[in-house]
């Protein structure tokens, strides 16, 4: 069992790119999400499948702008 100073959580606040980033560097796929409690886990998919959706969101208005679509 991992040692509670050990412990890699996120809370629901934390941003999609900084649990990333704490995956990334500790070498983690699953971490679990804590607001005084376990809410719940994140697993590297999870965040990947979030990162493409805000991407392809920002493409969709990045086209509307160039064309002229944007109102």
């Amino acid at each position: 069992m991992t040692e509670e100073d050990k412990l890699i959580t996120v809370s629901s606040s934390t941003s999609i790119l900084r649990a990333m980033e704490l995956m990334t560097d500790r070498h983690i796929r699953h971490v679990p999400v804590f607001d005084d409690k376990v809410v719940g886990m994140i697993s590297v998919g999870d965040v990947v499948r979030a990162i493409v959706d805000q991407q392809n969101q920002e493409v969709k208005q990045l086209k509307k702008y160039i064309s002229g679509d944007y109102y």
